[in-house]
């Protein structure tokens, strides 16, 4: 009487012999698949890098687009700025008093605002 334990372990080590010998068989058989699927995965990584590093160049002309903006808009402010400080100054508004017509009051009179007044309509 043989025993099923001893008969089964047989078949197991034999079984996992077969499954590395047809391991290898498989992929000895299935080289031009496997190179055609290596090749399509490097080719995935290829274009994947030549996205994203197009896209890294694309925000660097950007960026640089944008400085060269930020640049000129500096350089008007300060223009705008110089022309604020002439408009404000004192000898131009003096000189446009003068354009104007405005002439200089002697002797101002002020309004007393502390009583009360009244305006009547018409």
């Amino acid at each position: 009487m043989s025993f099923p334990v001893a008969s089964q372990s047989m078949s197991l080590s034999e079984h996992a012999s077969s499954e590395r010998f047809s391991l290898r068989a498989w992929t000895a058989s299935h080289v031009v698949a496997l190179n055609i699927i290596s090749l399509a995965l490097i080719l995935c990584l290829v274009v994947g890098y030549i996205i994203q590093v197009n896209a890294s160049i694309s925000k660097g002309y950007q960026i640089r687009d944008l400085e060269t903006t930020v640049d000129q808009l500096s350089a008007l402010n300060e223009k705008i700025e110089i022309q604020s400080r002439k408009a404000q100054s004192l000898q131009h508004v003096a000189s446009s008093v003068k354009m104007l017509g405005f002439v200089k009051s002697d002797m101002p009179e002020y309004l007393d605002l502390s009583q009360s007044s009244y305006v009547f309509a018409e």
